[in-house]
């Protein structure tokens, strides 16, 4: 759901809200569902009251807004019967202004979401370091998410689900947890999550457009969880329709407990996965209603960084800048995103490299490479790139693995970019095969191009994922071709020292 963070204490508090600008249709595909409501208010004006929850010890605060149409918001009703939680899952909140307080941090915080079949306000989170000793307790809210307007979904149930933010959490501790709570009580089986190192050596999983087939999307979890990632990161398209609210149970149940063994669980609320909307999204509010992602403001959750080890991970969703360009939500987050990248750019003796992932990909030879929302994405995010020095960029949409040579933004930004020598420009690279399609290399051949490989039929791959190694002032890249025998060869490694 769409965070807004302010300063309060904790509890309820009534404050204002804005919605975002709506989006007509999805480029190059649409799941003809409604687009969000228009902000008569604008940005920065008010609307009717909200409800808004601050976890015991955060720094920032968590409320709903009203372009969602988000219902039956609630802090934790410890009197109210409980209900068996269902699709547990482990990601994160926080703000959005580097260095402010309450900035996203995944060491240090975790947002446990789940839903219940039954509609009930019951939201706790027990936990603790051994699994016979859940001794912190931790309330959360709860919410409806309504049934869409128009377009796919309009057949299926409301949603009841449940949130909870924990912080003061200690870097790189395995904690063990149970969510759900009432009266009677209702509990998940207990679970574990390790919280982010701050040093060492740190992996994170990178992965996009899980979309068309669950199995495959099962399978690169699998690999998530056997590699032991701390932290997982998406680049958008999970389902093909952001508003069927079935898609969602099908993708994350594949991912919760292992169907031979539903006593052993694959990486939901195992691992922090923090989530990207891509255009098959399509801001619907059942993806924001999905997943606990940092935000601020009108339109908190498409926009978002955090620091991890020797990198400064930013998160912006292109949807709004690359669908509907000059829209007010695609300027707010272009005008967010040259701010952050500023101020890490500025910060490089502490955190070397910065990172950027956002859905669409920005140079490609495949299918993509020449659509028109491609090259307004293009025009309107490589400068921001270039001024700030960004070492590498990822992205998903077309479902291929590529690689670029290092690479500056040309003379017209939409058009093709002029090659760097190494160390001055930033590698672009789209790694999207964690269940979708593939699509061919090599459409729109290009000379900025270095490696490009594609998945499927004709392969020995089913499908792409990668792997980044943070350690000390080394940044290392390594994507892989999924296989069923489970020896996944390397496609493409490389490495950026500092």
């Amino acid at each position: 759901m769409v965070r807004k963070v302010g300063v309060v204490s904790a509890g309820v508090l009534l404050v204002g809200f804005a919605g975002a600008a709506g989006f007509a249709s999805m480029a190059a595909c649409s799941d003809g569902s409604a687009p969000p409501k228009k902000d008569t208010a604008g940005e920065g004006g008010t609307a009717a009251s909200a409800f808004a929850y601050r976890g015991q010890a955060c720094g920032y605060d968590v409320a709903l807004p009203e372009r969602y149409a988000f219902t039956e918001l609630s802090l934790d009703d410890a009197a109210a019967p409980g209900a068996d939680p269902q699709l547990v899952r482990v990601g994160l909140g926080g703000g959005t202004t580097m260095g402010a307080p309450g900035y996203a941090d995944p060491s240090r915080t975790a947002a446990f979401t789940w839903q219940t079949k039954d509609k009930v306000r019951a939201a706790k989170v027990r936990f603790g370091e051994r699994p016979d000793a859940l001794t912190e307790t931790r309330t959360g809210f709860s919410w409806t998410t309504p049934i869409p307007e128009a377009g796919f979904g309009t057949n299926e149930p409301e949603t009841s689900m449940h949130e909870v933010h924990v912080c003061g959490l200690t870097p790189g501790r395995t904690y063990y947890y149970q969510v759900g709570g009432g009266t009677p009580e209702a509990w998940s089986a207990t679970q574990s999550f390790t919280s982010v190192p701050t040093d060492g050596k740190i992996t994170v999983g990178v992965l996009g457009d899980a979309r068309d087939k669950v199995e495959t999307w099962q399978l690169v979890q699998r690999r998530m969880r056997d590699r032991a990632v701390n932290l997982q990161l998406t680049s958008g398209d999970l389902v093909a329709f952001g508003s069927q609210q079935s898609l969602y149970e099908t993708w994350l149940g594949a991912i919760w407990k292992e169907p031979a063994d539903p006593n052993r669980f694959v990486t939901l609320g195992q691992q922090m996965i923090v989530m990207l909307a891509g255009n098959h999204e399509n801001e619907a509010a059942r993806f924001y209603g999905a997943f606990a992602m940092p935000g601020e403001g009108n339109y908190a959750e498409t926009y978002s960084s955090f620091n991890i080890g020797n990198t400064h991970f930013v998160l912006i969703d292109d949807q709004p800048i690359a669908a509907l360009e000059g829209s007010e939500h695609g300027q707010v987050i272009l005008e967010w995103l040259d701010k952050d990248l500023a101020r890490a750019d500025a910060n490089r003796a502490a955190v070397p490299f910065v990172f950027v992932i956002n859905h669409r990909g920005l140079y490609t030879t495949s299918l993509h490479a020449r659509d028109g929302d491609v090259r307004v994405a293009r025009k309107l995010l490589a400068p921001i790139f270039d001024k700030s020095h960004v070492d590498l960029v990822l992205n998903g949409h077309d479902h291929v693995f590529e690689r670029t040579k290092p690479i500056r933004a040309g003379g017209d930004p939409a058009g093709d970019p002029v090659v760097m020598p190494a160390g001055q420009g930033t590698v672009y690279v789209v790694n999207a095969g964690a269940g979708a399609d593939p699509y061919r290399v090599g459409v729109y051949p290009a000379a900025f191009q270095e490696k490009s490989e594609t998945f499927g039929k004709g392969t020995p791959y089913s499908g792409l994922y990668g792997v980044l190694t943070l350690e000390g002032r080394k940044l290392k890249f390594e994507s892989f071709g999924l296989t069923l025998s489970g020896s996944d060869p390397l496609i493409d490694s490389f490495e950026l020292s500092k």
